[in-house]
């Protein structure tokens, strides 16, 4: 437990530091890039820089993890303390385990904030310094939910808010009623229309020749549960930005509609299967790392790691985006590449012990 602690300080120590200076290095590169654009409000800008380092930890995080275990190793060898604790006969696996434990639980930490709204934190920064960012909607969407047929003319995701909706209630295949309004909120879970207007359909009557038709007005009328507004931006946008939630209900709708759901799971992908690939990665690091400085080139063993965890890092985040896109096929640009990793880092972890 002792050797826990101490190397996972250590880690963590090196994992703080290069954490620290890439969010103030993306930080700073925003500033300068919204300069003439931030508001006058202190608030404002602290919100600003708040949203604007969330939204960094999607780049700063898993690099950090990844750098930090680097230096770790080296400041390790250089020192001698990574040579005295394989002396004292710590394997290197051991030596390994808490760089990977608290990875791993970060990188899990992660995983779980995608499936919260901290996902939407770039757009909620780009509302500051662009306040006609708010007014941004997706135009003329027809999708069906559950049973009913929905059509929104315009949809305002940050606001929560819809113009024009119309909604088809469908029983046994037959319509059997029509809503409309023109106006919208997501309140609570619930699309909330205002002044609705309903229109029951008796379809038993047609062969009767009698009225068919029942008009109702009602001031507000909840409708619609749990389909969110960022639900939509799968089916309107090539390059959607939704959470874990969000686009689990996306891929509802679209498997209820027999529709193809592509997009989606890269989205999934992205955000539960890459940043997997932080441990794996560190795994394959730790095999290369000599037992002793006298063994190799510590400055070019450094160079050489941080190329090939850029790459990588580089490499996972291109293909998600592209996989998202629909350039390439989720399974062939995520899962694919990742497998390939697995089994490298698999191999190297089972060679770790054998390393000298």
């Amino acid at each position: 437990m002792k050797a826990f602690l101490f190397i996972g300080k250590n880690y963590m120590k090196y994992f703080f530091i290069i954490f620290l200076a890439l969010e103030m290095f993306f930080l700073g590169a925003d500033t300068i890039k919204y300069a003439d654009k931030l508001p006058d409000s202190a608030n404002l800008i602290i919100l600003f820089f708040f949203y604007d380092a969330l939204y960094a930890l999607n780049y700063t995080l898993p690099l950090s993890l990844v750098l930090g275990s680097i230096l770790f190793y080296i400041n390790f060898l250089k020192s001698s303390q990574l040579s005295a604790l394989l002396a004292l006969g710590y394997s290197r696996r051991k030596i390994l385990s808490p760089l990977l434990i608290l990875s791993s639980l970060i990188i899990c930490g992660y995983i779980g904030l995608n499936a919260t709204p901290f996902v939407y934190a770039q757009e909620k920064a780009e509302v500051i310094v662009n306040k006609n960012a708010l007014q941004n909607a997706q135009e003329d969407i027809f999708v069906k939910y559950n049973q009913d047929y929905v059509y929104f003319q315009k949809v305002y995701p940050l606001l929560n808010r819809a113009e024009n909706i119309k909604v088809f209630e469908l029983k046994n295949g037959e319509l059997t009623t029509f809503i409309q309004a023109n106006k919208a909120t997501f309140e609570n879970d619930f699309w909330v229309l205002e002044n609705a207007e309903l229109i029951k359909i008796d379809n038993n009557r047609f062969s009767f020749n009698e009225e068919v038709l029942e008009h109702q007005k009602i001031k507000q009328l909840k409708i619609l549960k749990n389909f969110r507004p960022k639900v939509l931006d799968t089916f309107s946008k090539d390059k959607p930005t939704v959470s874990i939630i969000d686009a689990i209900l996306s891929a509802k709708i679209l498997i209820s509609q027999k529709i193809d759901f592509e997009k989606v799971r890269a989205i999934l992908y992205s955000f539960i299967i890459v940043p997997l690939f932080v441990p794996l990665t560190i795994i394959i690091i730790a095999s290369y790392i000599p037992s002793l400085a006298r063994y190799g080139n510590l400055a070019l063993l450094t160079f050489a790691l941080v190329i090939f965890s850029l790459m990588v890092w580089g490499a996972f985040f291109s293909i998600s985006k592209l996989s998202i896109s629909g350039i390439i096929h989720p399974e062939f640009g995520v899962l694919l590449p990742f497998a390939l990793l697995l089994i490298f880092s698999l191999l190297s972890y089972a060679r770790l012990n054998s390393h000298q």
